[in-house]
């Protein structure tokens, strides 16, 4: 679409004023330089967005929503092969301080045989167009504490109403995303409430457990809000305050867990577990009670969203793990799904390759890890991924083999080589940082696409995962120029953006 100077002036005052308007923000912390633990007062920035919604293939965008059931499926399976996780992980214990501290935990789940046998997640399955072939590849999945739903929506119903005030006529999808999970966290509460019914006449919650000084409350909020629209409470607890606000009754044996909202006010039971904290290192291995307050609300009867099992699966080894041979098909063979063999194609034809970082005695990639890194042709076309990373320490191309010399060996376990994702040339965006930074020129874009489900897992290793609920619930878009590496708009790489599909 060809603008003229007005009419992008005039779209970017209609952006600014329903930024503002719409709480497309995020919050500004700032340390006192003489009190380092002392957080003074916040203010807010604008959420960077697309001017412009960026064009993308329709057919690609489809094939994406197409795709989420069964990425779903294959992960929550994966979740529940104790076998499968054991020989991924074992390995790299020792040097991985947030798997170490996420598995410990899971076996002390495991042999306590936890009550609770319903589990639900809320995933996030990350594609970027290759240009070899034009088709999408899968950069990441996220199935803990995933993210940008919020913004996502927002920056979809504001494209669409520039749309209608300023001149325009892409075809713009809808984004329901935050009313898809609203109502799996809703569906899944009635389950646990019900339940709780039985045996109590405590009321119930959901309980959103949050990290502190969070400056993305703008895009964990609206889902609060749109429970406690559908008459579903949900309160919010820092990570740090959960082994004082919260307390498992185990008199009864029931392990119900507790939540006290204000001193004044009566514990409720929480029906959900909602994780958007517990995601870092740093909350285990710094923090002396982070372990026992996950363990906590691991061992409640409260249902986990996700679980500690399906926890461990968004670490990268597990998504390199699963694009050796034959991988993808133990866990897509059971009857009670049996995709076809297509569909399991298509679902694997996103993969793009993935290099184990294990020492010559446990991977065959060893010797073709030795001849990348030796190579600058060959090692610019990877990223270095960290296991368990969130985002935004990728190390890219020529700075890989000088960061893995910083490392033991022996500790190179904990990251994977992922081949680049090499974009299309020449798509063109418009995007808006801060209040008024503009960039035109040619960009790269990711598209997330949601998925919630809610499955019974095995009970003491026996019978077979029972799938409850498995639906895409809808997208995201992030837009960024073309020549930065990574993405991570909340940290200001990158924009939150709306795809006008063709």
């Amino acid at each position: 679409m060809q603008l003229t100077e007005e009419e992008i002036a005039h779209r970017i005052r209609e952006i600014q004023d329903y930024r503002l308007t719409h709480g497309m923000l995020l919050k500004d912390f700032h340390v006192n330089p003489h009190h380092p633990n002392a957080i003074l007062p916040s203010t807010t920035k604008p959420l960077a967005v697309s001017i412009l919604p960026t064009p993308f293939p329709k057919h690609l965008f489809q094939q994406a929503q197409t795709l989420q059931p069964l990425f779903n499926e294959l992960y929550l399976r994966v979740a529940h092969d104790h076998e499968w996780l054991r020989d991924v992980f074992v390995p790299l214990i020792e040097h991985d301080p947030l798997v170490a501290s996420l598995w410990k935990i899971y076996e002390q789940v495991r042999n306590a045989h936890s009550q609770q046998d319903v589990v639900c997640g809320i995933f996030r399955s990350d594609y970027m167009i290759d240009a070899h072939d034009s088709t999408i590849k899968q950069v990441e999945m996220n199935v803990f504490s995933a993210s940008g739903f919020s913004h996502a929506h927002n920056v979809a119903n504001m494209h669409q109403h520039v749309h209608r005030t300023c001149r325009g006529s892409a075809d713009l999808p809808k984004n329901d995303n935050v009313s898809g999970i609203a109502d799996m966290l809703k569906s899944i509460s009635h389950t646990a409430s019900t339940r709780s019914a039985q045996n109590s006449h405590v009321n119930t919650c959901i309980l959103m457990i949050v990290q502190p000084v969070n400056f993305n409350i703008a895009d964990e909020r609206p889902i609060e809000h749109a429970l406690w629209s559908r008459d579903i409470p949900c309160y919010r607890c820092e990570w740090q305050e959960i082994a004082a606000r919260t307390q498992i009754l185990s008199d009864d044996g029931s392990n119900t867990l507790l939540f006290h909202p204000t001193p004044s006010k009566q514990p409720l039971e929480v029906s959900v577990v909602y994780y958007r904290a517990g995601y870092e290192a740093r909350e285990y291995v710094r923090n002396p009670s982070g372990m026992e307050s996950r363990l906590r609300l691991e061992l409640s009867r409260a249902i986990k969203c996700p679980d500690i099992a399906t926890h461990l699966t968004t670490c990268k080894t597990v998504q390199q793990a699963l694009t050796r041979e034959g991988a993808v098909e133990r866990f897509l063979s059971h009857p009670s799904s049996a995709p076809s063999a297509n569909e399991i194609n298509q679902l694997k034809n996103t993969f793009m390759e993935m290099i184990s970082l294990q020492p010559p005695s446990a991977a065959a990639d060893y010797a073709r890890t030795r001849d990348i890194l030796n190579d600058p042709a060959k090692v610019a076309q990877y990223i270095l991924k960290a296991n368990g990373d969130g985002g935004g320490h990728n190390v890219y191309g020529a700075a890989i083999p000088a960061n893995l010399k910083s490392w033991k060996e022996e500790e190179w376990k904990k990251f994977v080589l992922m081949k680049r994702i090499e974009s299309p040339k020449e798509i063109k965006g418009v995007l808006l940082f801060g209040s008024d930074r503009e960039f035109r020129g040619e960009v790269v874009s990711e598209l997330g696409v949601a998925g919630t489900c809610i499955w019974r897992r095995p009970t003491e290793n026996e019978g077979e995962v029972d799938i409850l609920w498995n639906r895409a619930a809808g997208w995201t878009l992030k837009t960024k120029p073309k020549d930065v590496e990574g993405m991570m708009v909340v940290k200001g790489v990158g924009a939150m953006d709306c795809p006008s599909l063709y």
